[in-house]
């Protein structure tokens, strides 16, 4: 598979339907900063596990704060 892009993650996040309007979401600022609860980050890791078949463990989640952490994150587990 090709490496991931923002614009992927973006699209997981959207049809989950986590965020009203992710257009408004920007790639590097921490995503609980942009109104992203802490609920919602969850399903945005759960969605990206599933979506990329990766598995992301607890003790990594702290480095994952936006949306080019988790773009970096993905690619590299690739």
């Amino acid at each position: 598979m090709s490496s991931v892009n923002v614009e992927d993650v973006l699209d997981v996040i959207a049809k989950a339907n986590l965020v009203k309007d992710v257009s408004k979401l920007e790639a590097d600022k921490a995503l609980l900063e942009q109104g992203i609860d802490s609920l919602d980050f969850s399903g945005v890791l759960f969605n990206m596990e599933e979506a990329f078949d990766i598995e992301i463990p607890d003790e990594d989640i702290d480095q994952l704060k936006t949306l080019e952490d988790i773009v970096k994150y993905v690619n590299e587990r690739k």
